[in-house]
């Protein structure tokens, strides 16, 4: 059994993981919130954005260069930039992998994280120039994203666009999925919209919006995986910490146990004596 001193310097080994997991589960709890109110906040103009691209979706696409259909597909594969946050990466990369099976074999991976970095290197999985984006990810951040993004597509560098995200549910569950920018699916939509009134007129309202509309749903990706890696890392670091506690009040148990059993046999010994 563990003498006394083993157990107080366990248990000192154990209070100050209790305190650094305490930290940052405050932390986490604050950027999660600020994420929380500004992915909700903008949730709302992005699936009006949403809703506007699939009403005019041939129409808002026709502003975009037309992939060269010689050129590769493209994969965006978005992860969080740091560790700690259980098992959310790993979702994504195993959803990936699976994924890349469904795809040619000359599609091009962008890796959008540190972590999808470090998984493609380590599995020795070719892939292109990684995106890093901020814990809070900023409009500006996305915009040079998909500035860059229409600049390889309009080079001819890359066809099909599709980005692997994960779709924020709620704070325990964020599911990997995979959607494509640019679908074509049908103009019957349009049709039912020939009474509105465009001012000054169509075409200029349509060049307009078409690029705001893209950047919607791009900018939505990035928030989502920015809010679901600071779920996954709040909930990691709560079941740290409510273990570390767990473990510390046993230990000061056990510690009590050993101090009581000492004085006890101190206090047969002396009336031996």
């Amino acid at each position: 059994m563990p003498t006394l001193p083993e157990l107080k310097k366990k248990l000192k080994g154990i209070r100050s993981t209790e305190k650094l997991t305490k930290a940052m589960k405050t932390v986490s709890a604050a950027k999660y919130s600020k994420l929380g109110r500004l992915f909700g906040e903008y949730s709302s103009y992005s699936e009006k954005c949403f809703s506007l691209y699939k009403t005019y979706e041939a129409e808002i696409n026709g502003h975009f260069p037309n992939a060269d259909s010689s050129a590769p597909p493209a994969v965006f594969v978005f992860s969080s930039n740091k560790g700690m946050c259980g098992s959310f990466n790993t979702e994504i990369f195993n959803f990936t992998v699976d994924k890349l099976k469904e795809l040619p074999e000359n599609t091009l991976i962008f890796p959008c994280g540190k972590k999808a970095a470090n998984f493609f290197s380590e599995k020795n999985i070719s892939h292109e120039n990684s995106f890093i984006f901020s814990d809070t990810p900023s409009v500006k951040e996305a915009e040079d994203f998909l500035d860059e993004i229409l600049l390889k597509r309009k080079n001819g560098k890359i066809s099909e666009i599709f980005i692997i995200y994960p779709k924020y549910k709620n704070v325990m569950q964020q599911i990997p999925v995979m959607t494509e920018l640019f679908t074509v699916k049908s103009e019957k939509a349009e049709s039912s919209q020939e009474n509105i009134l465009f001012v000054p007129d169509r075409k200029t309202v349509m060049e307009s919006i078409s690029k705001k509309v893209i950047f919607a749903a791009v900018y939505g990706f990035i928030l989502e995986t920015a809010l679901g890696a600071q779920a996954s890392t709040l909930n990691t670091m709560r079941s740290a910490y409510d273990t570390a506690t767990a473990y510390s009040g046993m230990l000061e148990t056990q510690i009590n146990r050993k101090r009581q059993s000492e004085v006890t046999a101190d206090v047969i010994e002396t009336a031996k004596s």
